[in-house]
């Protein structure tokens, strides 16, 4: 799990610079009544998709690809494949602050543990932003705030601005990467 998890964002020098202004999140009839928090705490989160926004060109051993989807930036990094195993790890946002990262219903090393720590979370910003001590989608495991766009009892969309050092051409890029998680509770 820690592999994928480590690898979620590109290890080729990502850097990141920190989140955009608040855009707030808008309330849909099913959670009207609860609390970001709230809706946070009761879900088992699992990343559906996410993009990179604009996409990244990235050159290995000679192949120049052009990676513009989360799943798609996660099998370059391992060797060109993302298994069903990977694709169902969840991530719980405890009352207690803590996180707490799970292999989901399929292991891909049966020797990896099922559940690890994956650090602590608080909302900032009147609950729009979403801070980690050790972001589990970040390969150094750097602390992250990111941005809360949509969070209902169903779907959780997260973006963070960050800084690419291009490889191929040098000097900096900024990019956008979102990522949207259904709660599978």
């Amino acid at each position: 799990m820690k592999k994928y998890i480590g690898l979620s964002f590109v290890a080729l020098l990502l850097v990141f610079t920190g989140c955009k202004d608040d855009e707030g999140t808008t309330p849909t009839p099913e959670n009207k009544d609860k609390s970001n928090f709230e809706m946070a705490t009761e879900g088992t989160w699992r990343v559906e998709s996410g993009t990179i926004d604009p996409a990244i060109t990235i050159d290995i051993q000679g192949n120049v690809i052009t990676v513009d989807e989360y799943w798609d930036l996660l099998a370059y990094q391992g060797g060109g494949v993302v298994q069903d195993c990977d694709k169902d790890n969840v991530m719980h946002l405890n009352a207690d602050s803590t996180v707490l990262l799970d292999e989901g219903p399929t292991k891909c090393d049966p020797n990896d543990p099922q559940s690890e720590d994956g650090g602590t979370w608080t909302f900032l910003d009147n609950e729009s932003k979403i801070k980690f001590s050790s972001f589990p989608f970040d390969p150094q495991g750097s602390p992250q705030t990111l941005d809360v766009t949509t969070l209902s009892s169903t779907n959780m969309n997260i973006e963070m601005t960050y800084e690419f050092e291009d490889p191929i051409k040098g000097g900096k890029t900024n990019h956008i990467i979102k990522l949207n998680y259904v709660n599978t509770k």
